[in-house]
């Protein structure tokens, strides 16, 4: 399937991984990528860092490559 062809994503991606990590909780942001089939991981990645650098949510680095995602606590 070409990109012209593919359907519409469901809503914007920021909304999307919001609903995502209420739903799964904290998880790693391969888990966390290969649970949103239809984005690309760059996309994926450029929205969870808007979503972190606003406060939506945290990320915790788990070793060298991998960070934890999870929902910023609310104050």
């Amino acid at each position: 399937m070409t990109h012209a062809n593919r359907p519409k994503k469901p809503g914007p991606i920021e909304s999307v991984i919001s609903h995502e990590l209420q739903r799964s909780g904290a998880c790693t942001f391969e888990e966390f990528a290969r649970a949103l089939p239809d984005y690309s991981w760059s996309q994926v990645f450029l929205a969870v860092d808007q979503l972190s650098r606003v406060g939506v949510l945290q990320l915790k680095r788990q070793g060298r490559f991998n960070y934890l995602i999870s929902a910023a606590p609310k104050n």
